[in-house]
């Protein structure tokens, strides 16, 4: 027998033979022999790999990379399946002046993304910052189940969407955590048939009259500008703070503006903790309201949509399509190992045609669960399970959910 147990054996046997014979000093001894049979508490099997993963530092040193080369996770749309490629990042030129990052992306079912971006974060003793960026995407299936809020799921198609843009940001910080600027640029557009042979391809099924773009894309000149005030304590994993975005943008058609349109970005976050900041109700509300001027029309590949991991999470991707877009998220997040929390969720939400139905009313919804996996307080990967009156979606995503 250990000594520290003999010791405390000794010792309740000295309690309970009338050394102390008050009520507390009974309870005392009890305690006592209970204590010296106690067995250390044993981790499971699951316990056991996530307590080696977090002391090994095994996904900070995957995400950290070498020289600013690293593998990235994720970043496509949602219903590409899985997708990985190399990425160079550096934010330490110029004693973080100067931001460089480059990625490649493909998944196994032949989705691509390349991206380059050059930032100058602390222009003006960091009072005004400057980005470019340049990405091309190739999308050899999305998934189309026609206009307005009734399409039906039974309506299903899918169309290839390969764009390529270019664009200019730049603004100021006025005060901390404040952000005011504008952005300018091109994007050039090809909608083409569908790659995914079980279902049709969305031009032998819809008409331009109510998917407007389907048989005639257009080259867009695009400007706009926003202001953002984010106060989160930590962008990619906030346990408290807010988040809130306005943006305003104008998209013009370069050949024959007949899809010339504007658009307007609302997004507000917010996050309150409890419990130590153990737990977290995270909210979000957004919306998106186009302004078509008359007969001009909105393209379809650039309305606002709902269905996937990002809003509506109990419906496939890309479910509903229309001019405009309302979503509500809220989630309840406990932590339930270092390095891993737990979500309940609720979404809601709606697309609409016109203006005047921006209301609280015919809202679908979804509810599910999930878990966050935490790198350095930032999500790393996270998984949903969410439920509608259409079924239910499992999604597997590299990246916070707001």
């Amino acid at each position: 027998m250990p000594a520290r147990h003999l010791v405390t054996l000794l010792l309740a046997t000295a309690t309970l033979c009338g050394q102390v014979s008050t009520r507390a000093g009974e309870i005392e001894a009890a305690r006592l022999v209970k204590s010296a049979g106690l067995k250390p508490e044993k981790n499971n099997r699951v316990e056991q790999a996530l307590l080696y993963i977090k002391e090994s530092k095994v996904l900070e040193r995957f995400t950290a990379g070498i020289a600013g080369f690293r593998l990235k996770l994720g970043g496509l749309v949602s219903g590409s399946g899985f997708a990985a490629g190399p990425e160079y990042l550096r934010r330490d030129l110029a004693d973080g002046g100067v931001v460089v990052r480059g990625s490649v992306r493909a998944s196994a079912k032949r989705y691509q993304l390349y991206d380059l971006e050059l930032a100058f974060p602390k222009l003006a003793e960091q009072h005004a910052f400057v980005d470019l960026y340049a990405v091309h995407r190739n999308y050899p299936r999305i998934d189309y189940y026609g206009p307005g809020p009734e399409s039906r799921k039974s309506g299903r198609s899918n169309f290839r969407l390969e764009d390529t843009a270019y664009e200019v940001t730049a603004g100021v910080k006025p005060v901390e955590r404040l952000r005011l600027g504008g952005t300018a640029g091109y994007l050039a557009v090809n909608v083409g048939p569908g790659g995914d042979s079980r279902f049709v391809s969305t031009e032998k099924i819809y008409s331009q009259a109510g998917t407007p773009g389907i048989d005639q894309q257009a080259d867009f000149w695009r400007g706009g500008v926003f202001a953002q005030y984010d106060w989160r304590d930590n962008p990619g994993g906030p346990r408290r703070g807010g988040n809130y975005l306005l943006r305003y943008s104008r998209y013009s058609d370069r050949r024959q503006q007949v899809q010339s349109f504007g658009r307007l970005d609302l997004e507000v976050q917010q996050y309150v903790p409890f419990f130590n900041e153990r737990r977290v109700i995270a909210l979000r509300a957004k919306s998106v309201l186009t302004d078509d001027s008359g007969r001009r029309q909105v393209p379809f590949y650039l309305q606002p949509t709902l269905g996937g991991s990002e809003d509506l999470r109990g419906f496939r991707p890309f479910r509903f399509y229309d001019d405009h877009m309302m979503v509500f998220n809220a989630e309840y997040r406990w932590e339930t190992f270092s390095g891993m929390d737990a979500a309940v969720f609720a979404d809601a939400g709606k697309v609409f045609h016109r203006r005047q139905q921006w209301n609280l009313k015919d809202l679908e919804s979804s509810v599910g669960f999930g878990l966050r996996f935490n790198v350095q307080n930032s999500v790393f990967m996270r998984i949903d399970v969410g439920f509608s009156h259409e079924g239910f979606q499992v999604w597997v995503k590299f990246n916070n959910v707001f």
